[in-house]
């Protein structure tokens, strides 16, 4: 149906492409603004505006596909900087945004002690707001974000986030651009945590990966590299395994894995082009109440060496310089 006799049959887009917006009530999460989209089709999705406008949630079919923490969404102002003191406000979600100034293991960076994957990921938005058009027919939804990570006499980084919906496809559309509104050329460090869960992850859940390289990360990881896409039954006192993958890009250049679950027919596929996020870790996290699935690219090493170090390949902007990222979700069914 084209454009023009798809609106005589609607009276409002939320017809076809659902956007709300709240406030959620109660303890830590008094306050904090999220944001509903359904796609009109088999996706449902949880954005939050006030944690950097990361996604909480995706529903494929209803069927949830992301490990959530029992935190919950903890409103911005609770965020601890100091060591791992991330992990008490981490609602894990579909993605958390790591960076700017630090992604993986706490350390000193540029004679600052940074904590675990850096503050991006607890930064509210400066503002945001939604867009509605048309593609081809199709009706179609954005959801934009203006977030700030900057210190007097130091970094001044902005991240501008996109996600576009389009009406009946099951795809959610990621673009994330960072700019240094400094006057001094500023590294900056960027990654992506993207953590499934249960039902969608369960055991034999299949993680689809084409890794020219896998290395251990830790002594634990590599004992147990050989069955890095195996998927087992949730273990109590389990050590968690992480992975450093060298992707092997298709032939358009992206790097593509895909995590599917053949007892729900249900997956989901991630690609992004690997050039912009050339580094990956699995977080092999299969202990009980704590199961869960990291896939995660970064623009460094995560857990490497950090900004400032000769060894870190983060990228460096230059002022008023900018940087895109683009990255894309597909839910689908065999």
């Amino acid at each position: 149906m084209d454009k023009k006799n798809m609106n005589k049959h609607i009276g409002d887009l939320n017809q076809l492409i659902t956007y709300q917006e709240s406030k959620l009530l109660g303890g830590f999460s008094e306050g904090v603004k999220v944001v509903n989209v359904s796609n009109g089709s088999n996706l449902q999705v949880t954005l939050v505006p006030d944690r950097c406008l990361d996604i909480y949630q995706v529903r494929y079919k209803g069927i949830n596909l992301n490990y959530l923490y029992p935190v919950g969404i903890t409103a911005p102002g609770y965020y601890e900087a100091d060591t791992n003191q991330f992990l008490r406000k981490f609602f894990v979600g579909m993605l958390t945004t790591c960076g700017l100034q630090n992604v993986g293991v706490p350390g000193t960076v540029l004679g600052e002690e940074k904590g675990l994957h850096g503050r991006i990921g607890n930064i509210p938005a400066e503002y945001y707001f939604y867009e509605r058009g048309w593609t081809e027919d199709l009706p179609t939804l954005t959801v934009k974000a203006r977030m700030r990570e900057a210190k007097l006499f130091f970094e001044n980084l902005v991240l501008e986030r996109e996600f576009t919906f389009v009406y009946g496809k099951d795809e959610i559309l990621m673009k994330d651009t960072i700019t240094n509104e400094s006057y001094s050329p500023r590294q900056f460090a960027y990654g992506l945590h993207i953590n499934f869960g249960y039902p969608l992850l369960e055991k034999g859940t299949e993680i689809n990966l084409d890794s020219e390289s896998v290395k251990g990360v830790t002594d634990e990881a590599e004992k147990y590299i050989e069955t890095w896409n195996q998927v087992e039954s949730p273990t109590d006192q389990y050590e968690e395994r992480c992975y450093y993958h060298d992707i092997k890009p298709d032939a358009n250049g992206d790097a593509v894995y895909e995590i599917y679950n053949p007892n729900l027919n249900i997956g989901m596929k991630v690609s992004y082009p690997k050039q912009q996020l050339p580094f990956f870790t699995q977080w092999k996290m299969l202990g009980s109440g704590e199961y869960v699935m990291g896939l995660e690219p970064f623009n460094c090493v995560s857990g490497g060496p950090k900004l400032g170090e000769p060894e870190c390949k983060a990228p460096v902007l230059e002022p008023g310089e900018s940087i895109v990222y683009n990255i894309k979700f597909e839910g689908y069914s065999k």
